[in-house]
């Protein structure tokens, strides 16, 4: 397998990774410049008009290393299934990653499939916090890493300070980072030459069925084929008719298609050890698919489980219910439809008295949250109430426990101690920081703090120059409780949520202020109160209408008046006893908001 190369292209958000994969497909002959959609690997609508990969695309190229037959593929292009390859042509597995950190699971997993990357940086943002950290994922997996400076057309582009960055970063000299330009193709051919140069071919494994060891990277539901997995061979091969299972859950299914990826599927006679494609596996169930697992014989006489596996869990929650109640089972379906292909999807049924039947949805992040919202209002044409999305707190031993992330925070220097301060407000704990041309900070702080607004404030005080990544650290025991909020006594589920003890007061205050502005007044008092550990911590009241019942009256003394004063107030009372409080939809939404 010399003559392939398998690598990804990994960058912070908005880098280029998919201007750059469209260069590579026009040069290697894939399609045809000026005659395809920009960003081709980049195929979902939502992604597209936010400039963000939210799903990996693997692509198959060939490849000759002279410019004269690049010329020809230009015209020309070759069908890698039928070609026969002679020792000119190259093999090459591009992966297109996710920019995102939610999906940095899956950017894991796919660099575990791959020999080298191109580390791609803006020259009008320099290194930032995705960047960093994906590196490091490289790094650890030891992994080539070819740097490149993009975007040196921009008339706003540092080059220089931008290499600076990298050689700094990566200890490289400055004569080993390629600048180029994705949009215009400048020195792009250079670069993928590079790929073929620098990179290795995969290494050599046990053949025959028996060995076979197949790592899977991603994976999509089709309706009439199940389950079509895409995986890297790293021993054996794998073809239609082969009866396999998966290591983590023991599930056996026959192989019905192998192929490539062009970059639509292409049907092949079968994977061999080193290359990348994908498997129809005709299981129905997409979330015992999962990435990171690996694909084995049947017959395997133990499990030849791949290293890295995780079951992802989904770590930011919130409850979804539709504006229209009748459109409760048209939300299921679309819910059903989105988890067939989406494994790290997590929904169940939820009652609310305010807000009829909804769902509480389990999510990797906040980006994952509002693309599935998107989905769910754009292609089901469903009217949405979210609720603001919460943490999911552990309880056991009568104590709470919080999830921590690892926070990796990049910043110009002047704003270091403006940066260092915001973290501490939001309970970081300060692990360590490398200063130098932009400074890294590392700090572990709990989930929930970081959900909140702490990215716009960062964002903020940096003027828009710092970047921000994490990932999940443990959990760690808390003060914690559920802060209840009670209206005329009783309790809406919607507005309460486990707190921890510090935020207790701040959140209860900010709480009852914003629904007093929210709730429109009534004929009967309101109380808005806050709840924490069984003591009331913040209150407001919303003083009632007073109709005029004596408007009516001409004449007579004041014990009339009187009478129909009291009656009034007794009616008032009734009402504070049910508890019959209108709050409108529209408050939902506005506090959900601003929450």
């Amino acid at each position: 397998m010399n003559f392939i190369r398998n690598f990804a292209i990994i960058a912070h958000v908005d880098h280029g990774k998919s201007t750059l994969a469209d260069r590579f497909l026009e040069l290697t002959g894939v399609v045809e410049r000026g005659k395809h959609e920009e960003q081709l690997l980049d195929r979902n609508p939502i992604s597209r008009e936010r400039g963000i990969t939210i799903k990996l695309a693997p692509v198959r190229m060939l490849y000759e290393l002279t410019s004269s037959r690049v010329n020809e593929l230009k015209k020309e292009p070759v069908n890698p299934l039928t070609r026969k390859l002679d020792n000119s042509f190259y093999v090459l597995n591009l992966i297109d990653t996710p920019g995102h950190v939610d999906f940095s699971y899956e950017v894991d997993r796919t660099l575990a499939c791959v020999e080298g990357v191109i580390l791609l940086v803006d020259a009008t943002q320099g290194m930032q916090a995705q960047t960093i950290s994906n590196a490091y994922k490289a790094i650890e997996k030891n992994l080539t890493i070819i740097p490149a400076v993009n975007k040196i057309d921009l008339p706003n582009a540092d080059v220089e300070g931008t290499k600076k960055q990298v050689t700094d970063f990566l200890g490289v000299k400055e004569g080993e980072i390629f600048e180029i330009s994705a949009k215009t193709g400048k020195n792009v051919e250079i670069l993928l030459k590079a790929v073929v140069e620098k990179i290795p071919s995969p290494s050599t494994h046990p053949q025959g069925v028996e060995k076979l060891q197949a790592l899977i990277f991603d994976s999509y539901y089709d309706s009439h084929r199940g389950v079509i997995a895409f995986v890297r061979v790293f021993a054996g091969n794998i073809r239609k008719g082969f009866k396999v299972r998966l290591a983590s859950n023991k599930e056996e299914f026959e192989v019905l298609e192998t192929g490539y990826f062009l970059p639509e599927l292409k049907p092949a006679m079968q994977l061999e050890d080193g290359e990348i494609g994908y498997i129809v596996t005709n299981l129905k169930n997409i979330h015992k698919v999962r990435v990171g697992d690996t694909v084995e014989n049947v017959k395997a006489s133990e499990d030849l489980f791949l290293p890295g596996y995780k079951q992802v869990k989904p770590l930011v929650f919130a409850s979804i219910f539709p504006t229209d109640t009748n459109d409760y089972l048209n939300l299921k379906k679309a819910l059903e439809k989105l988890y067939l292909n989406d494994s790290s999807l997590e929904f169940s049924v939820i009652h609310s008295k305010a807000l009829g039947t909804g769902f509480r949805v389990g999510f990797l992040g906040l980006l994952h949250a509002d693309v599935v919202r998107e989905r769910l209002e754009r292609e089901f044409n469903l009217n949405l109430i979210l609720s603001p999305p919460q943490v999911n707190y552990q309880y056991g031993s009568n104590r709470f426990s919080e999830p921590w992330v690892k926070v990796n925070v990049v910043t110009p220097q002047k704003y270091l101690g403006q940066v260092m301060q915001l973290c501490q407000n939001y309970r970081g704990q300060f692990i360590t920081m490398d200063n130098k041309t932009q400074v890294t900070l590392i700090y572990e702080m709990p989930m929930s703090e970081m959900i909140s607004d702490f990215y716009d404030k960062l964002k903020n005080l940096s003027s828009g120059y710092a970047s921000l990544d994490w990932e999940f650290s443990e959990y760690r025991e808390v003060e914690a409780d559920k802060l209840a909020l009670l209206l005329n006594g009783d309790p809406v589920d919607e507005f309460s949520e486990i707190v921890v003890k510090k935020r207790a007061n701040e959140k209860g205050q900010i709480l009852v202020k914003k629904l007093r502005e929210l709730i429109p007044r009534q004929q009967y008092e309101i109380k808005i109160q806050a709840q924490y550990k069984g003591k009331i911590i913040a209150s407001e009241r919303i003083a009632p209408y007073r109709k005029d019942v004596t408007k009516k009256l001409y004449g007579g003394d004041r014990t009339r008046k009187d009478k129909l004063l009291d009656k009034q107030k007794e009616g008032k009372k009734k009402l504070k006893m049910v508890g019959r409080v209108e709050i409108p939809k529209e408050a939902f939404l506005k506090l959900f908001k601003t929450r």
